[in-house]
């Protein structure tokens, strides 16, 4: 037996670069205020919060990455129009 699962377009928000850095900028800030203090204390699950910090800027990079090629997709798209409009006029 299969199970089927549907997801919910409207919860799927595109991250673009300025969320990325919102999210690396809060996170930034999360460690700093907690290591800052004259005295660091560790605290009852910190040891699972850094693992999953780990897991956040991971994706975070992975989702730059991913960001970056569609960029580069774009600007390929965008030159090749351009070239072609050039040879187009040269043509004409």
């Amino acid at each position: 037996m299969t199970k089927e699962t549907t997801t919910d377009p409207d919860c799927l928000k595109k991250i673009n670069r300025d969320d990325l850095l919102s999210l690396s900028s809060e996170m930034i800030q999360d460690i700093y205020d907690r290591v800052k203090v004259q005295r660091f204390r560790e605290r009852e699950g910190d040891s699972t919060k850094l693992k999953y910090l780990r897991v956040l800027v991971t994706a975070i990079q992975a989702h730059n990455s991913i960001l970056k090629d569609d960029q580069l997709e774009d600007i390929e798209s965008r030159l090749a129009a351009l070239e072609e409009s050039k040879n187009a006029n040269t043509n004409n």
